[in-house]
C-alpha cells in the first residue's frame, strides 16, 4: 500500500522539478505537462495540487520567498539597522543555483502580464509588500528620507535582475552587490542613527549564505 503523500511535500517536489524545467529549457517552457513528465508521472500528479501554470509558477516563487524571508530573520539576528536594510536590498546579489531561474521566472510575469493577469496580479501584490518591508527597514536604518531609500532599494534589486539577464558575465554578482551598497550608502542617514548603528561591514551578509 503506497504511503500518504504530504501535501507540502508534494509541492516541494513540483516546486523542484519546475525549476528543474525552467533551468533546462526556459522559463516559457514550464507547464504543467512538462513539470508532470520531469516528475514522471501524469498531468494529474500536479493538477491535483496545483490547477493551473499560474499556480505552479506561483509555488515556485512562494516557496522561494519563505525561504528567503526565514533565511534573512536568521541572519538579521547579527546585523545593525543600515546592515538589515541593505540585507534586503542585496537578497538577490549572491545567489544560489536557484537564483537565475527564480529571476527568469518574474521576467516571464512580465513579459505576460496581459495573458497571466493572475500572475500579474500576484507578482503586484509581492512587490507591494515588499516595498513595504523596505520602507520599515529604512527608517529603522535612520535614512533621513526613507520613502525615498525604500524606493531606490526596490529599484535597484529589480533592474538588477534585467541587467544579470542581459549580461550575466558582466553583472556578477560581486558587481550586483557593489553598485547596490554603492547606491545606498549614497544616501544620507541621520547623524543620531549612524552613530547607534553599527558600521556596515565591507559585504553584507545575505541571507542565502547560510542555508541555501
Amino acid at each position: 500500500m503506497p504511503r500518504d503523500i504530504d501535501r507540502e511535500e508534494r509541492l516541494t517536489a513540483i516546486a523542484e522539478a519546475t525549476i528543474r524545467v525552467a533551468r533546462a529549457s526556459g522559463a516559457h517552457a514550464v507547464t504543467i505537462r512538462a513539470v508532470a513528465r520531469e516528475m514522471g508521472g501524469s498531468t494529474t500528479l500536479v493538477t491535483n495540487y496545483l490547477p493551473s501554470r499560474a499556480a505552479l509558477i506561483l509555488n515556485v516563487l512562494d516557496r522561494a520567498r519563505d525561504r528567503w524571508r526565514d533565511e534573512y530573520l536568521e541572519a538579521a539576528r547579527d546585523l545593525g539597522p543600515a546592515e538589515r536594510f541593505e540585507a534586503l536590498v542585496s537578497r538577490g546579489s549572491e545567489p544560489d543555483e536557484s537564483e537565475p531561474v527564480l529571476r527568469a521566472l518574474i521576467l516571464e510575469i512580465v513579459a505576460n502580464a496581459e495573458v497571466e493577469p493572475a500572475l500579474r496580479d500576484a507578482l503586484h501584490r509581492e512587490s507591494e509588500a515588499y516595498r513595504a518591508v523596505l520602507r520599515e527597514a529604512a527608517l529603522e536604518a535612520g535614512y533621513i528620507e526613507p520613502e525615498l531609500a525604500a524606493d531606490l532599494g526596490y529599484l535597484v534589486l529589480r533592474g538588477l535582475y534585467f541587467a544579470n539577464a542581459e549580461d550575466p558575465e558582466y553583472w556578477a554578482p560581486a558587481r550586483m552587490h557593489e553598485v547596490a551598497m554603492a547606491a545606498l550608502r549614497a544616501l544620507p542617514r541621520a547623524a543620531e542613527a549612524a552613530g547607534t548603528a553599527r558600521p556596515p561591514s565591507h559585504r553584507t551578509p545575505h541571507p542565502h549564505q547560510s542555508t541555501a
